[in-house]
């Protein structure tokens, strides 16, 4: 049985096939070389993620075997929520029509077909506007070699760094895309906007640029303005919608990232692009439904619930889960006031590596009254191939903006449930700590025992 492993840093991102045309074999210029073109080349090319590229018919077949196996088992591409849930943006999962299209290629002979050969593309996206203010990391830092362990007892795999921007008003956001100088050592970046320098105290108290620490300010957390990841490096709100950073902010990047062996530099930037003055745009809020504290001993599997309810009607954009490895399954649901329920978001295989900000295809609403319930199964045991802890050791860890938490990205309808949206949010996560008692399923794992 194949696993999510490291090693398959994105082996092939997409492949989202084209219909099928008849019953004849596909071959690589009918079929195959416009999924890998517009699909793969982001994160399968020299500056990209992906440990090889996958570019011309010769990349492709002859590694065909193995992509076959990998996308077959589900392995690839790297795409943790189900179609359980709402239908997401930029899907990177394959329905099995479009598994087999890939097969039946592979399997036919990798036939090249008739067309002229493609010249290789820049790998930079073509016909993006010039940003509306960029910024960079003034001095590099440098990843290590190898990991190591911190006082969390979990894998030094991320580090803080503050960023000012400068702004003297308040800017509404509606874009914004990361690059890195180390694409095949990181693996997801989120964001907060700080205008209070709270980060920035953290930062200038350790040398060197940026911190070994989490990316939240005090009850908020890092994510608040959404997340990166591999083969997904810009987040586009849809139109409409904005960020608000309030004037005089730093932007607070988490990088999280995978030593690769060797010492790499690492020199981050970002650029945003803001919706006009003139025109009319809603803000953005993000609401935690998490878990603050858990302890799951040794061998054991837990399962978590908690929920809350909407005081006012708002429009669902989005979700940015967060969870270690001990995390394995996720879900989030809606109980709307007359009595349906619908699921919002199912991630039946979790994997920190993987994880990013996923938008809704079309706006959902959720009028008030809606409660949603969060739930988590968290496995600490030797079965659960990303646990941490080797040889196992109870995993008991505590945060005010959830250990676990499933963010929700939403809009309110006008600015007075704005305002009121927010004072209740903020109301609700400060009183957490002393009153969330979470319901827990002990799910006792003999195979598990260390």
């Amino acid at each position: 049985m194949l696993h999510r492993e490291d090693a398959l840093i994105p082996l092939v991102l997409c492949l989202t096939a084209l219909p099928v045309q008849g019953t004849s074999t596909p071959t690589w210029h009918g079929e195959v070389e416009g999924i890998v073109e517009q699909h793969c080349s982001g994160c399968h090319s020299s500056s990209g993620p992906a440990p090889f590229p996958l570019r011309s018919y010769e990349d492709v077949a002859n590694r065909s075997n193995f992509i076959e196996v990998v996308i077959r088992e589900g392995i690839m591409p790297p795409w943790l929520p189900s179609d359980s849930g709402l239908p997401l943006q930029s899907h990177r999962g394959l329905s099995k029509r479009e598994i087999q299209t890939v097969s039946d290629w592979i399997r036919g002979g990798r036939p090249i077909g008739q067309s002229g050969e493609v010249s290789p593309k820049d790998d930079r996206v073509a016909g993006i506007p010039e940003a509306d203010l960029s910024i960079r990391m003034t001095n590099q830092w440098m990843i290590p070699a190898e990991g190591g362990k911190n006082w969390g007892r979990r894998e030094r795999d991320k580090r803080t760094f503050v960023l000012p921007l400068g702004n003297d008003r308040s800017l509404r956001v509606r874009e914004m895309r990361y690059e890195t100088s180390a694409p095949k050592a990181v693996h997801a970046v989120s964001f907060l906007a700080d205008d209070q320098g709270h980060a920035r105290y953290v930062d200038e108290r350790e040398e060197g640029p940026g911190h070994y620490m989490t990316g939240d300010v005090n009850d908020r957390p890092s994510g608040e303005l959404g997340s990166v990841g591999i083969g997904s490096r810009s987040l586009q709100l849809p139109p409409g919608y904005h960020w608000e950073i309030p004037a005089r902010s730093d932007l607070v990047m988490q990088v999280h990232f995978r030593p690769t062996g060797r010492s790499m530099p690492l020199q981050e930037s970002v650029d945003m692009w803001f919706v006009k003055d003139e025109m009319d745009s809603r803000a953005v809020r993000t609401l935690l439904n998490m878990i603050w504290r858990v302890d799951v001993p040794t061998g054991e599997i837990s399962k978590l619930t908690e929920s809350w309810m909407l005081p006012v009607d708002v429009d669902l954009l989005g979700f940015t889960a967060r969870g270690s490895g001990v995390l394995t399954e996720l879900d989030l649901t809606a109980h709307f006031p007359d009595g349906r329920i619908v699921k919002l978001l199912d991630i039946p295989d979790f994997d920190p590596h993987w994880r990013q900000t996923w938008l809704l295809e079309k706006s959902s609403r959720l009028p008030a009254g809606t409660r949603v319930v969060g739930s988590w199964a968290l496995e600490n045991t030797n079965d659960n191939p990303r646990n941490p802890f080797i040889p196992l050791q109870r995993y008991v860890t505590a945060r005010r903006t959830g250990v676990l938490a499933t963010m929700l990205h939403v809009a309110a309808v006008d600015s007075v449930d704005d305002e009121a949206l927010k004072s209740w949010h903020q109301g609700m996560i400060r009183s957490r700590p002393a009153a969330q008692k979470p319901t827990v399923e002990p799910d006792k794992s003999p195979s598990g025992q260390s």
